[in-house]
């Protein structure tokens, strides 16, 4: 019985899910789940009710067959399996940043954006500064469309903030709130086809991204990143989900990270959980909706997630692109992606 097969009859066994429920209870990629669930529909173990996934009869004598029981769910509910509950220390910044947060540019598929909910910019926030990479340091964001930045600055606890960014919109407004409130963050106007400027290279001590889910766009964007290090021990954070991103493209990007001198120190499951919601979803013309066998519903909750890597440099930095990049598809879209545009 093949992995998300066995993740998604055992969860049946429990309850009827939607489309979005089933995708976030199993561990392959979006591609290969809407494969299952059509071979699992053509076989008779599963229909469709409405817009929710059930088992059949034979389906369930199939898991009895095979003596596979029912899910029983162990996870961390007060912190809703992130492993970071919002601390004394950081609940002012918390409560400024969700203001801040309510006015902020819209994101778009022009730039395939997905933004976390103010509770997630401050949990990265706990994380960074429980490993050492947030108080008195120098910090470079490529892309911020959720405002991280902001709501690190808050904290009042790093030294120096700079956002380099592709959308003119998410510039100005991060600009404009750090000159109203004072905060030691200043963003810049940037595509990442295009060199690292001289004034970024070797000056920060931590670098946040979240890359497109390429090959071809982490290696960039991770690329620039690293050489805005200040050398062995700077560390940098980003997002990688197995939605739009299969077991062999983890370890291309693996492979990468260890050529360029990064070694990984944590990895926290799921912990970004994007505001991929409401009827836009179904509009967009996103292929997890167009190749579904299931007709869904709008998700009214934060279905999409990724994983949250720390690495840190051991040795030189060597980073594997440095010259101007020819933009391309390739860059943005591959066989994995179902939650973004061509």
């Amino acid at each position: 019985m093949d992995r998300t097969e066995y993740e998604v009859l055992r969860n049946l066994l429990n309850a009827k899910m939607s489309l979005w429920e089933t995708i976030n209870i199993q561990d392959g990629d979006i591609k290969h789940i809407v494969e299952i669930l059509k071979r699992l529909t053509s076989e008779g173990f599963i229909r469709v009710e409405n817009d929710k996934i059930v088992l059949t009869d034979e389906g369930k004598e199939y898991l009895k067959e095979n003596k596979i029981s029912e899910f029983a769910d162990s996870k961390c509910k007060s912190c809703d399996s992130a492993g970071y509950v919002l601390s004394e220390r950081f609940k002012p910044a918390y409560e400024e940043f969700k203001k801040i947060f309510l006015n902020r540019p819209l994101e778009t598929a022009e730039f395939d954006q997905g933004v976390v909910p103010p509770e997630n910019s401050i949990r990265r926030a706990e994380f960074v500064y429980e490993r050492g990479d947030l108080e008195r340091k120098k910090i470079l964001f490529l892309g911020d469309d959720d405002l991280t930045s902001i709501a690190m600055a808050l904290t009042k606890l790093p030294d120096e903030i700079h956002v380099i960014e592709i959308d003119e919109r998410i510039v100005n407004y991060i600009n404009k709130v750090s000159k109203e409130i004072n905060l030691p963050i200043e963003a810049h106007l940037y595509n990442a086809v295009n060199p690292l400027s001289e004034e970024f290279k070797g000056k920060f001590d931590t670098f946040l991204t979240d890359p497109v889910e390429t090959v071809k766009g982490m290696r960039i964007f991770i690329s620039r990143c690293l050489l805005s290090l200040k050398g062995e021990s700077s560390a940098g954070y980003f997002g990688l989900s197995h939605y739009e991103s299969s077991l062999k493209k983890w370890l291309d990007v693996e492979k990468d990270l260890m050529a360029m001198n990064l070694v990984i120190t944590d990895v926290l499951r799921d912990f970004n959980r994007y505001l991929l919601v409401g009827e836009r979803i179904l509009t967009e013309g996103f292929r997890v909706v167009k190749e579904s066998p299931v007709k869904p519903e709008p998700p009214d909750y934060p279905w999409y997630r990724s994983t949250f890597f720390r690495v840190e440099v051991v040795g030189k930095p060597k980073p594997l692109i440095t010259g101007t990049v020819e933009w391309n598809r390739e860059i943005y879209f591959d066989e994995d992606t179902y939650v973004a545009l061509p």
